[in-house]
């Protein structure tokens, strides 16, 4: 390759200085014999040389020098025509230098218009006026070093970084377009990778290889001809191989995301067909082993401890149906994440997804309904045992053996009654709805965990509850006609004791009235007016000792009336109806003698009183009279007289029965 680059240079040398306008140099040797010049070979030197340098740099423009000092003029000016034309489209400058000689025979313009700029021909001796003499070589008159076989060794490591590095760079597109056109699936994949694994590792492995290589070259390139000026071919080059290397980079990248890609591809298919399974099984043990299953269990029960056992038994069922449940869950939990990653879910197993719910929907609405049954029919049965025992030991205990002998109780046993009753009628409300639903849940049609209508055989079971439904109802009308008449025979037993306890409070009642008369009202007045009002007092008196006593007696005959309707024992009431009656003679008796008293009292304090009227009159009149009117008014005083005197007597009588007590308990 070094043989190669020598002859494409030729004559032409890059030694890295820059003119006055700060474009680089290349300097071009003309040939000093005609069989020397080859313009094929020109062109190409031109050609490799300008590729050295970036776009930018030849968008300003080269400068190149022709060094012809030691050429004749036909080969200088063949040459300069050569490089003019290989310098067509580039904004380049030519400065010929040629002997001072040359001057003397005055040739103005010695090339034809071309499309760059004519060729500047001068003198040795005018260079300056275009280039510093620091930035050519000694050739020129200049102190610039330049050693062309180091230039050529460092183009040699050069040009074999760029061909390396477009071969790597070449099989690195391959080697990622094969990656990233692997077809979808975890087979294609997977054949992807194992036809590519050693390609992938050698190719990384050149790439890395390649990027350090491009690291060493930046930090040596140039090196060696590092002086005061650094030419602006090793900027370019060392530019170049910059870029070259952040390509690379970049494809290398690009080749392990795309190999990550692969991975991630093979990866996620293998999640996918994981998925995939799961969701088969999930749908394949609703449709055959869950759907047996609940095939299997459609019985009710006939009584609380079948539908318990029943009960239990599909709580059993629903644990075993966990797992599927939790699996289930995990699938839809897995699939959420792979969308939320960004795994691309194919259309079957989305398709798979939605008919996987829509059979554990079914099943789950199956298996609940199986439990709404069960849980309705065990609370069916449990009220239907409830309500009958409830029934049986109310009419044992409250309805067929009433206890009417203690009559203070019979209230409390009605309220007990009652309340009974009405908790009864509660129970059987409850009862008749709670069997209407199991039938109506029994009646509804069923469906299996594809949605098609399924038969399932109930008709027995809701004869039996309707049958039990007609039972409660024919027992709740014997009980309730029981109950009433118990409630009757209750509330005439309650009445009973409620006015034989009034009676016994009106005795109560005349035998005080008797003390209070006793105490208070056996006094006879002084004069007439009082012993009218004692009278009036004596006849309220009696009033009240009255109403009392007819208050009792009505009592006591209604409650002999209920103690004939219920057939009890008349003893009490008897017994009761005597002491009234013993109560009332002796209240009436002593009221009675009383009342004699007062009367008879009365009667003297008004004769008395008109005897002393009539003596005082006579008094008065006996010195008015003579005669025989004397003689009668003396014998209406003797007969006035008779009359005090008899009357003194009965005062005398009044008095000591006065002193007697108005009854033998005073």
């Amino acid at each position: 390759m070094r043989d190669e680059l020598i002859n494409l240079t030729g004559s032409l040398r890059v030694a890295g200085g820059r003119d006055r306008q700060g474009r680089p140099i290349v300097i071009l040797h003309a040939p000093q014999q005609i069989q020397s010049f080859d313009k094929n070979q020109l062109e190409k030197s031109i050609h490799y040389v300008l590729s050295i340098y970036s776009e930018e740099t030849r968008r300003k423009g080269i400068t190149f020098v022709v060094a012809a000092q030691k050429s004749n003029w036909r080969l200088t000016r063949l040459c300069v025509r050569h490089l003019l034309h290989g310098l067509s489209d580039e904004p380049a400058q030519v400065i010929v230098v040629r002997p001072e000689a040359f001057w003397d025979k005055r040739v103005d313009n010695c090339t034809r218009s071309q499309q760059t700029s004519q060729p500047i021909y001068i003198p040795l001796s005018r260079l300056t006026k275009y280039i510093e003499l620091s930035q050519v070589t000694s050739e020129l008159g200049g102190s610039l070093e330049y050693d062309h076989d180091n230039w050529i060794e460092e183009r040699v490591k050069a040009e074999r970084f760029f061909r390396e590095n477009t071969e790597t760079q070449t099989e690195l597109e391959r080697v990622t377009k094969i990656l990233t056109g692997a077809k979808q699936g975890i087979n294609n994949a997977a054949r992807t990778m194992t036809q590519t694994s050693a390609t992938y590792n050698n190719t990384s492995h050149m790439a890395n290889s390649l990027i350090q290589e491009g690291r060493n070259m930046l930090d040596e390139f140039g090196i060696a001809k590092i002086t005061e000026v650094i030419g602006q071919d090793i900027l370019d080059t060392r530019n170049k191989i910059d870029k070259q290397l952040s390509l690379a980079r970049t494809r290398l990248l690009a080749l392990h995301q795309a190999w990550a890609n692969l991975q991630k591809s093979i990866a996620d298919a293998k999640e996918v067909t994981k998925l995939e399974i799961g969701v088969k099984e999930v749908t394949e043990w609703l449709l055959n082993s869950g759907e047996d299953l609940l095939t299997s269990h459609n019985q009710v029960g006939y009584d609380i401890q079948s539908a318990e056992q029943l009960r239990r038994d599909h709580e059993a069922l629903e644990l075993s149906c966990r797992e599927t449940y939790g699996h289930y869950a995990e699938l839809l939990h897995k699939i959420d994440a792979c969308i939320q990653a960004g795994v691309v879910i194919p259309d079957d197993l989305q398709a798979q997804r939605e008919f996987m719910d829509f059979v554990i929907r079914s099943f789950a609405t199956r298996l609940e309904r199986r439990r709404n049954i069960l849980i309705s029919s065990a609370r069916f049965y449990r009220l239907v045992s409830e309500y009958f025992q409830k029934t049986s030991d109310i009419y044992e205990n409250l309805v067929m053996t009433p206890n009417l002998d203690q009559l203070d109780k019979a209230h409390g046993t009605l309220m007990q009654l009652q309340e009974s009753q009405n908790n009864i009628d509660i129970l059987e409300d409850a009862l008749v709805r709670e069997g209407e639903k199991l039938t109506d849940l029994l009646a509804m049609p069923v469906k299996d965990a594809l949605g098609r209508d399924i038969r399932v055989e109930y008709g027995a079971d809701i004869l039996n509850i309707r049958e039990i439904l007609d039972m409660t109802k024919a027992r709740s009308e014997l009980f309730r006609d029981n109950v009433e008449l118990q409630r009757v025979t209750l509330e005439q037993g309650s009445h009973i004791y409620n006015y034989e306890k009034d009676a016994s409070q009106a005795i109560v009642w005349l035998d005080d009235l008797f003390e209070v008369m006793l105490k208070s009202h056996c006094q006879v007045g002084c004069n007439v007016n009082e012993i009218q009002h004692q009278k009036a007092e004596h006849q309220t008196f009696e009033d009240t000792a009255k109403g009392t006593y007819e208050f009792g007696s009505q009592l006591l005959n209604a409650a002999l009336s209920l103690r004939h309707s219920c057939k009890l024992c008349e003893a009490d009431n008897l017994a009761l109806t005597t002491k009234l009656e013993e109560s009332w003679q002796k209240l009436q008796t002593a009221a009675n003698h009383h009342m004699t008293r007062l009367r008879v009292t009365a009667v003297l304090h008004r004769t008395l009183d008109k005897h002393c009227d009539e003596l005082k009159e006579i008094t008065e009149r006996v010195p008015l009279v003579k005669g025989e009117e004397l003689r009668q008014l003396m014998i209406s005083r003797e007969s006035l007289l008779l009359e005090v005197a008899r009357m003194i007597r009965l005062a005398r009588l009044l008095k000591s029965r006065l002193r007697e007590p108005l009854c033998p308990q005073q």
